[in-house]
């Protein structure tokens, strides 16, 4: 997979670091353009293993053994998952940016934590079914979601690239879980059935914090009625679907404030405050202190990224 790929390259190209228990960081940049096999990983038995490539500079090609090809360039994203059913990769234009390896049976307890926190829930043998059938690999260009990645990561420190690196790995994975878990036995928190279409609204959601969400969007983007969004969400997750917004919205700031230096006015627009005093009020009314107070607080620890 990329970790061994690049631990072959030597130290030269790389600065590792965990990120959390059972996560690797990589930053790195490979000069020269180049190309050799992947390094088949047999999967009977073994643990299961997610990689994330944060592409920043460059371009990545894999080709898979029937011939079928996947590329990422940058601003985009690689996802791999299983290397055994691709024959080469190659590399083009000083191919740089950040590598989040997951081992998902030793992070096991770091993911719940972190999903927790956010409110989500992660099924990691749900995300290896996902990437079996799209051959162990996918890129991501271009969509909202990489183009709000790389909007928010120009403004942070190396550090801190790393740790949101790490941090949107988690929902990536997540994105991939609920795209294959909404079926008939799909249950919420609260024991009640849950549609496909309200998993993927709430999936959505999370996903989409710095946008102008509204029932009337949702409502169009998922064709429901107003009346079954707003009713059938509260019944499955027990809270009304503006609740949900703020929430996570709160959420995914207050995880910013403690973990990165992006300035307060930034983190509130990520998460799709417009004003300054309506996301102060929200946060205060929900933390008990204003975000400057808490950013002072959290200073106070150790940083650590979740």
């Amino acid at each position: 997979m990329l970790k061994e790929y690049l631990l072959r390259q030597g130290s030269g190209t790389g600065r590792w670091g965990h990120g959390m228990p059972g996560v690797q960081i990589c930053r790195f940049s490979l000069p020269e353009p180049e190309q050799e096999p992947l390094r088949s990983v047999p999967m009977c038995g073994a643990p299961l293993q997610f990689e994330a490539l944060f592409c920043m500079t460059g371009r990545l090609t894999v080709r898979a053994l029937q011939g079928a090809s996947c590329m990422v360039e940058a601003p985009g994203i690689f996802l791999l998952s299983d290397s055994s059913a691709l024959r080469s990769c190659q590399c083009s234009g000083n191919l740089g940016g950040v590598l989040i390896a997951v081992d998902a049976k030793a992070a096991k307890e770091s993911l719940v934590t972190v999903c927790s926190t956010l409110g989500m829930r992660l099924d990691t043998r749900i995300v290896k079914e996902k990437m079996t059938a799209r051959n162990g690999c996918m890129a991501l260009c271009g969509t909202p979601w990489t183009q709000s990645f790389f909007e928010t990561v120009r403004y942070l420190s190396e550090q801190e690239q790393e740790r949101y690196c790490v941090f949107k790995s988690v929902e990536l994975l997540y994105l991939l879980c609920t795209e294959v878990s909404e079926s008939d036995e799909s249950f919420s928190g609260s024991g009640c059935p849950v549609s496909h279409s309200l998993l993927e609204v709430k999936a959505y959601i999370q996903t989409h914090l710095s946008d102008k969400l509204t029932i009337a969007f949702l409502c169009k983007q998922f064709s429901l009625s107003p009346t079954f969004l707003k009713e059938g969400f509260r019944r499955a997750y027990g809270m009304p679907i503006h609740s949900f917004l703020v929430q996570q919205r709160l959420r995914r700031a207050q995880a910013l404030i403690r973990t990165t230096r992006m300035p307060i006015q930034q983190i509130a627009q990520a998460v799709g405050y417009e004003g300054m005093s309506q996301f102060n009020t929200a946060f205060k009314r929900e933390y008990g202190m204003t975000p400057g107070q808490y950013r002072k607080m959290s200073e106070t620890a150790t940083l650590r990224p979740f």
